[in-house]
This record gives C-alpha cells, sequence and structure tokens, in this order.
C-alpha cells in the first residue's frame, strides 16, 4: 500500500529504537507493558545507558515485511483452513476449520464453545488493527510457558500455500496472511480514533500518532520517575577542602569527575597512613601554642579544685570547731546567769510566779508585749504603761496596783544585760546549728584530673580521696556534738590538706607553658600542617569515594535520560508528516466510499467528511449529522458509532482495490435486530465477489446471513463449533444439530436409531426409558421444521424477524391424509417425550427402537411426499 511505502522511507531517518516501536505497532496493533519496557530500553541504550533487560533486547528496523499490509489487485490471498492448534485455550490440536476460497464461510458457535479461540488466532497471523493476544489453556499448571501456535492454509493467487502461526513474543506472521483483513469488537473501538470528534483515519496515521503522542505519554512518566529517583546530591562531600589535592580531583563533582584519579588519591600507603596518624602529635610538638594553653588550662582547673578543698577544709578546720564549741559554752553560761537572775526575780514577789518566769521564752514573750504596747496599743508611750487606766498588753484587763508594781520589775528585769546577754547567746547558738546542718565538704576529683594528678605525685588523688573522708567525719562529729554537747575524741586527719602540694602542681604547669612558648618553629610546622591537610583530605576522600562514584554515575544517567526524555518528546517531526501523509491519503474519495456503505448500512442521517483537526495541519475523516446542534459523540449511539466504523472498514477495503478475503468476529455485538439485518446483507453483498469469514453467537444474525445467501442464490459454507464432554472448540461441517433442516435431521435420527438399538435391553430400564423420550423429543422438533421447510417452504423461519413473501408461491395445502400423518406422529412424539406429565397408572410401555425407525421413516416419507407435490 503506497502509504506504507512512503512510511517506509521516511522511517529509515528515525533512530533504530523508535522503529523498532513502529514496527511492533504494524505488527501488534498496540503495545503491551513488556512492549513498553523493552521500547524504553532501546531508547536508553540509544543514549549509551546499558540495558536493564536480561537479555538485552536489540532494535529491529522496520522493513517492509512489517507492513500490515494487504493484498493488491494482483495478489489475491484466502484461507482455506486454520488446523493443528496447540495450546489456544483448550481447543483440540486435531481440528481443522475449513473455508471455501469464495463466497461465504460461517463459523457458528454459542458463548464459551471455542469460537473465539480460533478467530483470535485469525487476528494475529492476519491483518487487524486490534490484534489482542492469544492465552493457552488458563486451567494448564505450566500455563506461564505454553506458547500458543496454529497452522494456517491459504492460497495466493490460487496456489496452495501453508504457514505457521506461533504466539511467541516478536513473532511474525507471514507478510502474504497480512492481506486478510479482520474486524471485530476491538478494532471497532480502533477505527472509531476519537469518541470526542468521532473521527476515523488510515492505520498508518493510527501509528504514527501513537508513535508520537502515545509514546511520549506512556514513557516520560516512567523516565522522569527514574530521574527523580536518582541520588545526586553533592553536598555531604563538601567536606573534602576543595584546596587540596583530593578536593581538586573530585571538586566541582559532575558526570564527567575523574574517578580513576579520585579513586587513586583514596588509595593510602602503610607509610601514608602511619604518618596520618603520626602528624597530629608531630604538631603538637612543634607548635606548642597548643600544648601550653592545655597546660595553662589544667593550672587553672588544679587551682579551682585546690579552692573547693580549702572551702570544704574551713567548715570543719579546728579553729572552726573551736568557734562553735565556744558559742556552745558561752549559751551555757549565759543561760546559767539567767536562771540565777530568774530564782532572783522570783524572790522579790510576793505571789508565787509561772515555772520559767524571767527565762528565755517569758523574756521572749515580754520582749513581744514590749513591741506591740510601743508600736500599737500605746504609741509614744514608754512600755510598760501604767498610769490613767491603763489596761494590760497581755489580758487586757485595768492594771491594779500590785500588777502595775510586777510589770514595772519584770521590765527592769528584762533590760538588765543578764537577760539580753543570754537571748544574744542563744541567737548565735542557732546561726551555728543551722550552718552546721546546711554546710557540705564535698568537692569532685574527676578520672581526667586524677590521672594528670597522679602523673605528677603518684599518691596524690589517694591523699585527696582520704583527705576528703576525714573531711566527712569530722562534720558528722560536729554534728553530733552539737546535738549532744559532748566535745570529747575530735577526729583527726590522717594526712596534711593535699592543697599545699597541688599549688605547687599549677606553678609548675603555667611555667612549663611559659617555657613551651618561647619555642617555636614556624617553617616546620606550617610544612607539617600542610603535609596533615593533605593526608586528612584524602582519608575523607576514601571515606566518601563509593558514595562519590555512586553520585558521579548517577549525574552521568540522568544527563543520558534526560537527552533520552527529549529524544521520546520530540514528536514534531512526526506530526508534521503524519499532517502530509493525512491530506495525501485522507481525500473526498475516502470519505465518499464511506458515505456510499453509510447508506449500504442505512445510516442516511449520518455524513463523512475531510475536516483539519488543528493538529500540526493533521486531516481527519470525521462525521456530521444533518440538522444536529451537538457533536455526533453525543448524539450516536454505540451501535451507530460500531456501525461508523464498519462502514469505514468497507470504504478503506474498497479503496485498496485488494480482492483477498476478509474476517468478521461477531460484527453485530450490541446490535439490534435493525442494524443486524443491514450489516448481514453487506457482507453477503460483499461476498459476492471475495471470501468472507464471519464468526457468530448471534442465531438471529445466523439466520439472516443464510436467508439472505439463499435470497442471493450462493449458500454458504457453514461449519458449527461446539463444547463437548472432553471441552470446546469441536468443529462439525454443516449447521448446528438443534438449527439444522429436516432432511439432515433424519439422518442424525437414523443414526442416533442404530446406536439405541445395539445398546438397548429388554426388558426396557430407566436407561432406555430415558434414551428413547430424548429421540421422540428430536423427532418432535424435526416435524416442526419440516413444516417450515416444506409446507411453508421456507417462508416463516426460527430465527429470522421477517416473512419471505417470494416464497408464498410454494406454500403447500395440506391434504386430509397428510393432515392426519402429521397430527398422529406429532401427537405420539408428545406421548413419549420428557416435557409431558404422563398419569403413574398407565404404565406406559416403552417403545421399541423398531418401533423408533417406523416413525422416523414415516416422517421422512410424509415430507417427501409433500416435496415431489410441489415439484
Amino acid at each position: 500500500m503506497a502509504i506504507y511505502e512512503e512510511l517506509l522511507a521516511w522511517a529509515n531517518r528515525l533512530p533504530p529504537w523508535r522503529q523498532d516501536a513502529l514496527r511492533r505497532l504494524c505488527v501488534q496493533g498496540e503495545w503491551d507493558d513488556a512492549d513498553l519496557s523493552e521500547i524504553l530500553d532501546l531508547a536508553k541504550q540509544h543514549q549509551g545507558l546499558d540495558s536493564a533487560l536480561a537479555p538485552a533486547p536489540q532494535p529491529i528496523p522496520f522493513d517492509r515485511d512489517h507492513f500490515p499490509a494487504e493484498a493488491t489487485q494482483d495478489a489475491a490471498v484466502v484461507l482455506t483452513s486454520l488446523h493443528t492448534l496447540v495450546n489456544v485455550g483448550k481447543i483440540p490440536n486435531n481440528q481443522t476449520l475449513e473455508f471455501q476460497p469464495q463466497g461465504l464461510t460461517i463459523a457458528y458457535g454459542g458463548n464459551g464453545t471455542g469460537k473465539s479461540g480460533y478467530a483470535r488466532v485469525l487476528k494475529q497471523a492476519c491483518r487487524a488493527r486490534s490484534p489482542g493476544t492469544v492465552h493457552a489453556n488458563a486451567y494448564d499448571p505450566n500455563f506461564s510457558q505454553l506458547t500458543p501456535s496454529a497452522t494456517i492454509d491459504f492460497e495466493l493467487n490460487g496456489t496452495p500455500d501453508q504457514a505457521p502461526w506461533s504466539g511467541q513474543r516478536g513473532q511474525v506472521s507471514r507478510h502474504e496472511l497480512r492481506g486478510i483483513r479482520v474486524f471485530d469488537d476491538d478494532c471497532a473501538r480502533h477505527y472509531l480514533q476519537s469518541r470526542e470528534a468521532a473521527t476515523f483515519q488510515p492505520a498508518a496515521l493510527t501509528h504514527l500518532q501513537q508513535l508520537a503522542n502515545g509514546l511520549s505519554q506512556a514513557l516520560s512518566p516512567r523516565l522522569q520517575a527514574e530521574v527523580t529517583g536518582l541520588t545526586v546530591d553533592v553536598t555531604p562531600f563538601n567536606v573534602i577542602p576543595a584546596d587540596t589535592d583530593a578536593g581538586r580531583a573530585v571538586h566541582p563533582i559532575n558526570a564527567t569527575t575523574n574517578l580513576a584519579r579520585a579513586h587513586a588519591l583514596a588509595e593510602l600507603t602503610v607509610e601514608e597512613q602511619a604518618e596520618l596518624a603520626r602528624l597530629p602529635q608531630e604538631i603538637s610538638e612543634a607548635d606548642p601554642t597548643a600544648k601550653a594553653t592545655l597546660l595553662d588550662n589544667t593550672a587553672t582547673r588544679v587551682d579551682e579544685l585546690v579552692n573547693a578543698i580549702g572551702n570544704a577544709a574551713s567548715v570543719v578546720s579546728d579553729a572552726a570547731i573551736d568557734t562553735v564549741q565556744s558559742a556552745h559554752r558561752r549559751l551555757q553560761d549565759a543561760e546559767e546567769a539567767e536562771r540565777a537572775a530568774s530564782a532572783l526575780l522570783q524572790a522579790e514577789d510576793t505571789t508565787q510566779l509561772l515555772p520559767g518566769t524571767g527565762q528565755g521564752p517569758w523574756a521572749l514573750l515580754f520582749n513581744a508585749a514590749r513591741k506591740y504596747s510601743t508600736g500599737t496599743a500605746y504609741p509614744e508611750q514608754a512600755f510598760p504603761v501604767t498610769s490613767g487606766g491603763a489596761q494590760c498588753v497581755l489580758c487586757q484587763q485595768e492594771l491594779k496596783p500590785e500588777a502595775k508594781d510586777r510589770m514595772q520589775r519584770f521590765d527592769r528585769y528584762v533590760r538588765d544585760t543578764t537577760s539580753e546577754a543570754a537571748q544574744a547567746a542563744r541567737n548565735a547558738w542557732q546561726k551555728h546549728v543551722r550552718d552546721a546542718g546546711q554546710v557540705t565538704v564535698t568537692f569532685t576529683l574527676s578520672p581526667v584530673m586524677a590521672d594528670s594528678l597522679r602523673g605528677r605525685i603518684e599518691t596524690l588523688p589517694d591523699d585527696i580521696r582520704t583527705f576528703q573522708e576525714d573531711l566527712l567525719t569530722r562534720l558528722e562529729w560536729l554534728r553530733t556534738a552539737i546535738v549532744n554537747g559532748d566535745w570529747q575524741d575530735r577526729p583527726r586527719y590522717r594526712g596534711t590538706n593535699p592543697a599545699a602540694s597541688m599549688r605547687l602542681i599549677a606553678d609548675n604547669l603555667r611555667a612549663e607553658a611559659t617555657a613551651l612558648r618561647a619555642n617555636l618553629n614556624a617553617t616546620a610546622l606550617a610544612a607539617k600542617r600542610l603535609r596533615l591537610k593533605e593526608l586528612d583530605a584524602r582519608r575523607l576522600l576514601s571515606e566518601h569515594i563509593d558514595s562519590i562514584a555512586l553520585v558521579v554515575g548517577n549525574l552521568g544517567r540522568k544527563l543520558k535520560l534526560q537527552r533520552c526524555l527529549e529524544d521520546i518528546g520530540d514528536t514534531r517531526p512526526i506530526t508534521l508528516f503524519a499532517g502530509q501523509l493525512a491530506k495525501t491519503y485522507i481525500s473526498e474519495a475516502l470519505a465518499g466510499r464511506m458515505n456510499n456503505e453509510l447508506r449500504k448500512l442505512d445510516l442516511y442521517h449520518i455524513r463523512a467528511e475531510v475536516s483539519s483537526t488543528g493538529n500540526a495541519g493533521s486531516v481527519r475523516l470525521g462525521i456530521r449529522l444533518s440538522g444536529s446542534r451537538l457533536d455526533p459523540h453525543l448524539v450516536l449511539s454505540e451501535a451507530e458509532q460500531r456501525m461508523c466504523a464498519l462502514a469505514y472498514f468497507f470504504a478503506e477495503l474498497d479503496q485498496s482495490g485488494s480482492s483477498s478475503g476478509i474476517v468478521f468476529d461477531d460484527p453485530v455485538s450490541s446490535l439490534d435486530h435493525n442494524h443486524r439485518t443491514a450489516v448481514a446483507r453487506r457482507i453477503v453483498e460483499e461476498s459476492s465477489s471475495r471470501q468472507v469469514i464471519v464468526f457468530t453467537h448471534d442465531a438471529v444474525f445466523f439466520g439472516e446471513l443464510t436467508t439472505l445467501c439463499g435470497d442471493a442464490g450462493p449458500e454458504p459454507s457453514i461449519k458449527s463449533i461446539s463444547y463437548r464432554a472432553d471441552g470446546p472448540g469441536y468443529i462439525d461441517a454443516g449447521l448446528p444439530y438443534d438449527m439444522r433442516r429436516h432432511r439432515e435431521r433424519i439422518n442424525q435420527h437414523r443414526a442416533d436409531h442404530q446406536r439405541i438399538a445395539a445398546n438397548f435391553n429388554n426388558p426396557p430400564g430407566d436407561e432406555e426409558r430415558l434414551t428413547i423420550r430424548n429421540s421422540y423429543d428430536d423427532l418432535r422438533v424435526t416435524i416442526e421444521v419440516g413444516i417450515e421447510d416444506t409446507i411453508l417452504n421456507k417462508t416463516v423461519v426460527r430465527f429470522r424477524d421477517n416473512i419471505s413473501v417470494g416464497r408464498l408461491n410454494g406454500v403447500m395445502i395440506v391434504q386430509d391424509e397428510e393432515y392426519r400423518e402429521v397430527q398422529r406422529l406429532h401427537d405420539k412424539c408428545c406421548r413419549n417425550v420428557r416435557a409431558h406429565s404422563h398419569a403413574a397408572g398407565q404404565q406406559r410401555a416403552v417403545t421399541q427402537p423398531a418401533e423408533l425407525l417406523q416413525d422416523i421413516e414415516a416422517v421422512n416419507a410424509l415430507f417427501q411426499g409433500i416435496s415431489r407435490r410441489r415439484n
């Protein structure tokens, strides 16, 4: 076909991966997920990426053998048989489906009979816009390992030939076979290119559209997801100084980073590793600044510990304990004096005073009364106030003379130094008690400090711990002495205070720091620091080299993937070429052919016309509804759109000029009876000039085809596909038994009779009774079919929605004896069939096989006689 010749010439300029994608489209009609994965892998290989599949796919260039081409006017291809089906569903491999090379072949089979298995093989081997997939037996445990195959016999210009077909991935059927066009439900959807626009276009243009937009839409998200998933973050490697050999070898990290040099620098020899470990110590020795600072800091920490020890020791020093003990002694002496003064106070009073009067708590009470009197009760008056009806500030009763005298004596007593001294001693003692309960003598000697001090004086850490234990012992003794007043057996120190030794160590540390700072070689130190920086950078590089290599690889892969994205997205040349082809091959002539087909299919309200889609000048064949204010897809039913697809199929067929065979698989699925009739009429018309094969499960459609063939003259070849006990896919010549005419059924009755007679037992049992009843059930149907065939001359036929008026002249008038014979035979069948219930008391005998044969022959003789009378 010329359009594919142009496509081939242009496709040679495509990259190999896109040619391979075009090849798959032309051979398979579509891509599945496995195809898309392989096409994407080929596109990546084209950009220098390694294949991710095993084995790696290789692109197959698009050439003439991959055309979904049809036979030309000079090369007519017809199918003669399809046989030796292996692993095609559950169809047995010993069945042969034969086709007559000219006219109509009808393969009739109900749902689940295996009919679609045969049709799918032809879709794969021949030319279909949607070839689909041929599956193996889904119930086989080794399903995934099974490869469907078959053998197809055909004729090319009358010369017999044979072609094996295999469902193995990538297999291409014989070029000649793809001259046979196939139409089914899936193909109908492909013919209708855009439901929204209701447009049609040649398969080559559809392939180009898929090659551009379809491939980009399918592959771009996959590529983008892969790009997004790549690790390309280089910030973790900034720890490698850029001003070192290692840094200069990798920075800036990109797809062209020299990994060989980076790997070489990342390898440290044994000597270099030892040098890297040694240099920090050498630098520390060569640069005394850091070490001197460390010594100063250590001396400071020693001073801090000395201060802590000194503060702790001062709490329980002999002087501190002596102070507390002296305070206790002063308290005792003051309180003794206070008690003597109290006794004197009580002796002066004629009345016995309360116990404790004049002593501690009482003095506190009296002083509180003084404060209340001068501050609130009698402000600006000297305490005690005893004149002018004054009241006692405690009991608030008027003071009598003797009470006034007692108050004045109490005041003189309290003002006496003895009482004040006792109170002062008590206050001082309470402070010592509080302080002793709150103070601590603990301090912290860290392990680091202990090691440092041990390096100077080996026993010093132990001396410090011993001294701390002595402080804790003395503090506990002091608290006990405060409670019980026993100041005997004061604990002694087991050693001397370590503070003096520690101060000496601090002084030595500072002296050493001063000496170090005076000894500095700047040139040697700079060289060692530079060497350490280089070695440390190489160490960092060795730690990150694997991650750097991964990122460098990912950056390179990302660059190639982005080029691949650009390659896949560069669809403009394809779109422009498709537009050029559309202007050439979607012509007014094609629109005219489609309009002729629409009229043949009784779709007078639909018209095809050429229109531009506005997509880079692309041209398509669209449909228009006369007088409609809505777009066609909003008005046309699913059945009407399917009919439009059929019209386009026939229009393309007519335009090609091919006389090769065509195949239809259930072309009237979802159509009503009016559309069925139109499609049947168009198929029968086409069968007058070429081979037409129809697979159908629709009994009404089957009836339409056979009737229209009978009216037109040539008889169709009829094959029945049935499901038997062993499974589906069994083929018989002629109609299914239930649809056969009465002559064919008589032959079947005779064969059934022979089988029954050979196995019949007397006396008959239930099995014999059931067999005879089934036979009479079938015989009754034969009588009814015979009435249609002979008496009514097929004017009225089941599974046909019209009456053949032209056959009325052959309708026979039934004579009385014929009527009585029909009635007799029909009644006898009714008495024997299972559908009729019989009284149990009748004890009806089972009809013998000989009598059954007589009835069969009587039916045959009846209708033969009527037929002879017509002739």
